[in-house]
């Protein structure tokens, strides 16, 4: 490669860079590198279908000091199999407590997957977090970035149940008036600016999303399950749509305030949903 063509990828690569910040991520989210002075190398990507109980976690992203996270947890192993520091890069957020039935990271690494490389992550990982599947992207492929749409699932249950504890909400209620939730979901679905359901709505480049499945499934004697699909998702936003679902099944909220929130951008109160009932269940991409 001569200096005009390493020029010429060396503006690539800041391209990239410039893009991926101005997206809220490093250069290295979006694409890693090993650049010599005579070579321009892109390290393969891998992608991994995962899953994970929440329970014990405080959330999927890193943080400081010795705070369990399902992100640090799957990095620690991944450098132990890999015997390299290995950084993961995850579809989303998950909140404390929040689970994920279909889950995506991709990471980068110079050196070979083995063949038994999802066994032996699977050893040296928690029994509550499971790898499905690993294989190669597109070095430029991203499980965040890239991801068309995404699919929550809130479940909750009207009955104590001691099994259900950890992976569905018990809310003490007779039980749920569907007919004025589903009136309610009928006004929600759609492309709408969801600033009035967001936890830190002026974090947000925009608040608008577009809501293209918002239903409400009756799964047992007192089980019911809602499910969420858009093209994007804001802070906290499920948890507050359940919450303000919930206040509407029981009189306290109309359809029409509501429609008046979502129009108005202002909070119906301050109240969540509580996190063990939420799942992340799919991705589309």
């Amino acid at each position: 490669m001569d200096n005009v063509q390493f020029a010429r990828r060396i503006a690539q690569t800041n391209e990239v860079s410039k893009a991926a910040t101005a997206e809220g991520s490093s250069a290295a989210d979006r694409t890693s590198y090993i650049v010599h002075r005579k070579s321009y190398v892109l390290m393969p990507r891998y992608f991994v279908h995962l899953a994970y109980r929440g329970t014990h976690y405080r959330g999927w992203q890193r943080q400081s000091g010795n705070v369990p996270t399902v992100q640090q947890t799957i990095e620690r192993a991944g450098s132990q199999v890999q015997r390299q520091s290995i950084k993961v890069v995850g579809c989303g957020r998950t909140d404390a407590g929040v689970h994920a039935s279909a889950y995506y990271l991709h990471f980068d690494t110079p050196e070979p997957i083995r063949d038994n490389w999802l066994f032996v992550m699977n050893k040296q990982l928690p029994d509550d977090i499971v790898l499905y599947r690993i294989w190669e992207v597109a070095p430029t492929a991203h499980v965040r970035y890239d991801a068309r749409a995404r699919t929550y699932d809130y479940r909750l249950h009207t009955h104590p149940d001691p099994f259900l504890a950890v992976v569905s909400s018990y809310y003490d209620l007779p039980s749920l008036d569907a007919d004025r939730i589903n009136a309610a979901l009928e006004i929600l679905t759609g492309p709408h600016d969801f600033r009035a359901f967001c936890l830190t709505p002026d974090r947000h480049t925009t608040t608008t999303c577009e809501l293209r499945e918002a239903s409400l499934h009756l799964e047992g004697p007192g089980r019911y399950r809602f499910r969420f699909v858009a093209n994007r998702f804001l802070r906290g936003m499920i948890r507050i749509l359940v919450h303000q679902l919930l206040r509407v099944s029981a009189g306290e909220v109309t359809v029409v305030e509501i429609t008046e929130a979502l129009a108005s951008g202002q909070r119906l109160g301050t109240g969540q949903a509580r996190p063990e009932g939420l799942f992340l269940s799919g991705v589309a991409y």
